[in-house]
């Protein structure tokens, strides 16, 4: 099992956290409903990168198995579970020190 999944590709640019808001959030916990409002604005709302900063740095998934998972973007948007990673998966995203 791999400890990272991909959820929102970066072709989607500056609408990733709207993105995220309409179609991955219920299954994430942490996020305040005022806050999924302004990510559901979209980028014109003044306080959506702000917002989306909060939001992505907070937001935790716990699966049926325990595993605890947060958000990570880098270009794309993953899903990423440390205790899951594979070596290979550590060194590609920069968690080898870890």
């Amino acid at each position: 099992m791999s400890g990272i999944e991909i959820l929102v590709g970066d072709h989607r640019g500056q609408y990733i956290p709207q993105f995220f808001a309409e179609y991955c959030s219920a299954e994430w916990d942490g996020i305040h409903p005022d806050d999924m409002q302004v990510l559901l604005d979209g980028p014109d709302n003044e306080w959506y990168w702000e917002t989306w900063d909060s939001v992505h740095t907070t937001a935790k998934h716990v699966d049926k198995n325990g595993n605890e998972w947060y958000l990570y973007q880098d270009g794309d948007l993953f899903a990423i579970c440390e205790e899951l990673m594979t070596d290979e998966e550590r060194e590609n995203f920069g968690f080898s020190d870890h």
